[in-house]
């Protein structure tokens, strides 16, 4: 099959991991529209993706997991996407954009006790939003129990995050003006 929708796993060296879900194929996860981020974390791979028009999420990624896409947008909650989800055990996202899209893009899990209030988040840039999410995570990472939202409007399209060792957050834009910026976030 087409590898649209899908997240695929692989080797470094090409090949196929024997212990995927079907033998000789990539596949790791289906029903995806458009993945942006990946990162692993608590011992959890997560993915952030683009909604069509609403319900851009974040998914904790299962083997063999569906994620209801193009039937599904965001969590099983519209009637006309209750019986497909129940026959196809679709797995519902940690974090939805709602109504709206902000288009997600690049997301790094913090952990560090350089900025004490982020310990255990999820950090995702988004590019329509242009603004930070911090996704603060459950004990055991399963769920979000927290959003706050950083730079809104600030800095325009944020493309992506990355976390150094030492705890400080780097963040780059996307605006496509050729004045984009390398932003270092410090604590407060």
């Amino acid at each position: 099959g087409k590898p649209n929708g899908k997240i695929l796993r692989i080797n470094t060296d090409g090949s196929i991991p024997a212990d995927n879900p079907v033998a000789g194929n990539p596949l790791w996860s289906l029903g995806h529209r458009n993945p942006q981020g990946l990162v692993t974390a608590n011992g959890l791979l997560y993915e952030a993706e683009h909604g069509p028009d609403i319900e851009d999420e974040v998914n904790i990624i299962r083997k063999n997991g569906n994620y209801g896409w193009p039937v599904v947008k965001g969590p099983c909650d519209a009637p006309d996407e209750s019986a497909f989800c129940s026959s196809h055990q679709v797995i519902a996202p940690i974090w939805s954009s709602g109504n709206s899209t902000v288009a997600t893009s690049g997301m790094d899990y913090y952990n560090n006790g350089y900025i004490p209030a982020w310990k255990n988040s999820l950090l995702l840039a988004t590019l329509k939003g242009s603004t930070l999410y911090q996704l603060k995570l459950s004990e055991d990472g399963k769920k979000v129990v927290a959003v706050n939202k950083y730079f809104a409007n600030r800095f325009g399209r944020l493309r992506d995050i990355c976390v150094a060792p030492t705890g400080q957050v780097y963040v780059c834009t996307s605006n496509g003006n050729n004045q984009d910026q390398l932003i270092e976030i410090n604590r407060p």
